[in-house]
């Protein structure tokens, strides 16, 4: 055997076959390598997926070239959620709850839904009746377990909504009787059948004497859900989320399809979730909510957030009732990492501080350039930023109760769109407002924004002495549009042109003098299309081509002052402008107005 031929045999590839997307547990299994070594290696690729999520055939190729495997496909696209549903843990492998998504359009009774469910007042604490945040709770059918996020409803939330849907296993439609399918319904259901997350339709308000609830059917119908009584595949609930009715025949619905999607997890390992929310509590620390997917948290666990790591002081479950340990599909409130995470972090149980911090560390290098916490520009980049370009800024430091509001606030104000004018956030962060933030305000000449946030009466004393405008906010969307009108305001007007008529200069009653910087004379001429108007703008025409303008300063018809003279008719101008008038010249009156732009 030749070399050659020895380094061909050597570097011949094992093949697995594998179907347009696999659960990273499946691919490490078919590999036969360690989860961790294949979550490492996923990291290092700048991919960030856990134990239980989906990669796409390029993502799990890139991967598994590393480990000596060439993969090839067999099933089709439509495989792609069966193949996500059916995760195998092993012999440790036990059933889990459901864990189940609400989404829908604002107003049509999310919050109100899991309310009446969890005979709660959520919906009642919030401001404008609009959930803020990504709240997780569990509740018990017939003995079974189901775990309900609840996502935002305003459509500034997006991102936030569309993470409900990525770690969920069911997905709750709810659509009001009263007002149909709405551009949050059908941006809700476009997402949740990418992810390929089965859907229940929850039909709200059945209560209300404006119900149409075929109409309702027909408008689901339209976006390919399509009821099961009107020969779909769609489960459609009728329910009253005020009154009660339908709320029981949802959760059999909700047990019955999460029965059908075999959902199991491993609880004898170390803990796997995701962070669906955090906070800095001023007395506490940080406080994370975190949905334990596979494995088990305990107190006094070392665990890896992302680039943060800690150990678990304390649990509580979301009765806010100390528990010791958080099992799959769990949602549970943890004390003890060193710093605030970011919302849809993957969270990793480990076996020491050691290892903790080594992952946190690992992380944190491949993030180059991104920070953990606050994002601060220093007073000198902001003034080389604003010099580089003639783009106005509206320049605003901007403080938030948790990580998800502020991961949503920045996101919308980073897509509006306008050549002219920009949100330049300068400093954003997690916590009330500080006398740095004053101070930076003070330096850099920015208004401070703040989301459930409180401001101290120092520091309210100490921003008014330095003319520091600080405002506090309750719900987002009053956030953006005000920002939205700050943006409006500082544009600059558009000028728009609008020609009235056509004239013929027939006479020269007053010569202009040319050394004049400003040229006076009376002329006479035919309006021949459209009108002028006294103080009309005028462009003088000779030969075809503009050589110059002015106004009309007085306008006469008949030796009569007039305010305007309409084809067909003689007119006497006042001219003033930077031009003598001729015998034969053509003038073009027309007006311009200044236009208020909008973003």
């Amino acid at each position: 055997m030749t070399k050659t031929e020895k380094n061909k045999i050597e570097e011949k590839k094992i093949v697995l076959e594998i179907s347009e997307n696999i659960i990273v547990k499946d691919l490490a299994e078919k590999m036969n390598v360690k989860v961790t070594d294949l979550i490492s290696e996923l990291i290092k690729n700048k991919i960030f997926a856990n134990i239980n999520e989906a990669l796409d055939f390029d993502t799990a190729e890139i991967v598994a070239d590393f480990f000596g495997f060439e993969l090839k496909k067999t099933e089709s696209v439509g495989e792609k959620r069966k193949q996500q549903m059916k995760k195998n843990f092993g012999a440790g492998a036990k059933k889990r709850p459901p864990v189940v998504v609400v989404m829908g359009h604002v107003d049509h009774g999310k919050t109100t839904l899991l309310d009446k469910i969890l005979q709660t007042n959520v919906a009642k604490e919030e401001s404008g009746g609009i959930t803020q945040n990504v709240s997780a709770y569990q509740v018990k059918k017939k003995g079974e377990i189901i775990t309900f996020i609840d996502t935002p409803g305003h459509e500034a939330f997006r991102s936030m909504r569309e993470r409900g849907a990525y770690i969920t296993d069911l997905a709750v439609i709810v659509v009001a009787a009263d007002d149909g399918v709405k551009p949050q319904t059908i941006e809700a259901v476009k997402f949740v059948k990418e992810t390929g997350v089965p859907v229940l339709v929850a039909i709200n308000k059945i209560d209300k004497p404006e119900k149409n609830i075929e109409k309702v059917k027909k408008e689901l119908a339209e976006i390919d859900l399509t009821s099961e009584d009107w020969g779909g595949k769609t489960v459609c609930v009728n329910i009253s989320a005020k009154t009660g009715e339908g709320i029981d025949e949802l959760l059999d619905m909700v047990i019955l399809a999460s029965d059908m999607e075999e959902i199991k997890a491993n609880p004898n390992c170390p803990a796997e979730g995701f962070v669906i929310e955090s906070h800095l509590d001023p007395q506490i620390g940080p406080v994370t909510v975190v949905l334990i997917q596979n494995g088990t948290l305990k107190e006094g666990d070392y665990v890896s957030v992302g680039s943060i790591w800690g150990r678990i002081k304390r649990m509580e479950n979301f009765n806010g009732k100390q528990v010791h340990k958080a099992i799959p599909s769990m949602p549970v409130t943890v004390m003890g990492l060193n710093e605030v995470p970011k919302v849809g972090a993957f969270l990793i149980g480990e076996t020491s501080r050691l290892v903790a911090e080594k992952r946190a560390k690992e992380f944190d290098k491949i993030q180059t350039g991104e920070e953990a916490g606050s994002k601060v520009i220093s007073t000198a980049k902001i003034k080389e930023l604003v010099k580089s370009h003639k783009m106005k800024k509206f320049n605003i430091i901007l403080k938030a109760d948790t990580k998800g509001s502020l991961e949503a606030i920045t996101q919308i104000l980073e897509s509006i769109e306008s050549e002219d004018v920009a949100v330049q956030i300068l400093k954003m962060g997690v916590g009330n407002i500080t006398e740095t933030d004053v101070k930076m305000a003070h330096s850099s000449g920015a208004k401070i924004i703040g989301f459930n946030v409180s401001v101290n009466s120092v520091i309210e004393k100490f921003a008014e002495k330095e003319k520091i405008e600080i405002r506090i906010y309750k719900i987002i969307y009053e956030l953006v549009d005000k920002i939205k009108e700050e943006l409006t305001s500082i544009l600059e007007p558009e000028i728009v042109r609008t020609d009235l008529g056509t004239l013929n200069v027939i006479a020269i009653f007053k010569s202009g003098k040319k050394a004049a910087k400003k040229v006076d004379m009376i002329v006479g001429a035919k309006v021949e299309s459209g009108k002028i108007e006294k103080g009309s703008l005028l462009e003088i025409i000779r030969n075809g081509e503009k050589i110059g303008e002015g106004t009309v300063k007085e306008l006469q018809a008949n030796k009569k002052a007039v305010s305007e003279v309409k084809k067909g008719n003689d007119a006497g101008i006042t001219f003033e402008g930077n031009v003598i008038i001729e015998n034969g010249d053509v003038i073009n009156a027309y007006k311009e107005e200044e236009v208020k732009r909008k973003i």
